[in-house]
């Protein structure tokens, strides 16, 4: 899916505002603080319904206005085109979906499903591994349609158990610890066989930014593999007993980026480990390429920070080409970017007015 048309009223800075994306590469230039990571935003809302800069909505509100409205269009590779809307306020939230309204988000991912790329990135590797979970389970999620029931079921037993742990309820803990392990199986089988798709694909586009290099994936499951999960449970209840919550399971679950055969965690420099995050989100959209046809979109928000000028030509050689859509922001226009190219657009923006170049 890609955004053909998006609106913008009340968020942050930016003026209200009717856009009509390229369906490849959107150049967004600007000054710092002009309003280019705020349309980012904007094109985030319609996929998550929430932003990825603050957690708190009235803060995206524009001074003085009631609320925020994002509203536009995705188009699908068949052509099929869906309607996207969000209202936010404080204390308030409206989602609505081909005419509908929804109560959860989740809908929007499949129907937009969307990457960012920021100068915080890094914080997949580098971060807690409830980060790279997510990740895995955002893959996952677009791969496998079954693996969002088989997810919940298990946080379902997992939220059970441990509320039995807290009340010291041990003989009820049968059921459930049968229950997280039927499930927590299957969420570890998904994301190993996810990873096991996503390694070549990282391998090649990481190739293309360390020559020398070999890279790979490593899954960390949660819990020691070589026993059933349902064994575990079952002999460490004590142990989860005195923490107050479940040790073991796919919930502990994490994986790592291998560079020469080692973890990267402490080993590489801080653009080293941003080209890395490139190299996995971009090999996470190509994947939704190859099963879908299209990946929806991904945003690049500062793309000049920390890569140097040969990793920036590397970084646009593998943009080129590909069926994604992309939304990169800058500081200054690319000599490499022309508009009225096939599938390209500009947009300039300075103090909240976004126009087309």
């Amino acid at each position: 899916m890609s955004l053909i048309k998006l609106r913008i009223e009340g968020l942050r800075n930016l003026l209200p505002v009717s856009i009509e994306p390229a369906p490849r590469l959107n150049y967004i230039v600007g000054p710092n603080a002009s309003g280019k990571t705020s349309l980012l935003e904007a094109i985030y809302l319609l996929s998550r319904a929430r932003s990825f800069r603050s957690p708190n909505a009235h803060q995206l509100v524009q001074f003085g206005a009631p609320l925020l409205t994002v509203s536009g269009q995705v188009v699908s590779p068949e052509a099929d085109i869906a309607t996207i809307g969000v209202q936010l306020a404080k204390g308030h939230r409206e989602i609505h979906l081909k005419g509908r309204p929804l109560v959860s988000s989740a809908a929007l991912m499949r129907v937009f499903p969307l990457l960012v790329i920021q100068p915080s990135g890094i914080a997949l590797l580098e971060g807690p591994p409830k980060l790279r979970r997510n990740f895995m389970d955002f893959g996952v999620y677009h791969q496998d349609p079954d693996y969002l029931d088989g997810w919940r079921r298990y946080t379902r037993a997992l939220h059970h158990r441990n509320a039995l742990l807290r009340a010291s309820r041990v003989r009820e803990l049968t059921p459930w610890n049968h229950e997280m392990a039927r499930y927590g199986i299957m969420v570890h089988e998904a994301r190993t066989a996810y990873l096991e798709q996503l390694k070549p694909l990282f391998e090649e586009i990481g190739g293309r930014f360390f020559n020398d290099t070999p890279l790979g994936l490593r899954i960390h499951p949660g819990w020691d593999i070589n026993q059933p999960l349902e064994t575990i449970l079952d002999k460490e209840h004590q142990l989860d007993l005195r923490y107050g919550h479940t040790q073991a399971g796919p919930h502990k679950g994490d994986f790592s980026v291998l560079f020469g055969h080692k973890p990267v965690k402490g080993l590489v420099s801080r653009g080293q480990m941003k080209l890395l995050v490139y190299a996995l989100l971009l090999a996470q959209a190509g994947l939704m390429e190859e099963r879908h046809g299209s990946s929806g979109c991904v945003l690049i928000d500062d793309i000049a920070s920390e890569l140097d000028e040969p990793n920036q030509q590397a970084l646009m050689n593998i943009l080129a080409g590909r069926k994604t859509q992309f939304f990169i922001t800058a500081t200054h226009r690319d000599a490499r970017v022309t508009q009225g190219s096939a599938g390209v657009g500009v947009f300039e923006i300075a103090q909240g007015r976004i126009i087309k170049a």
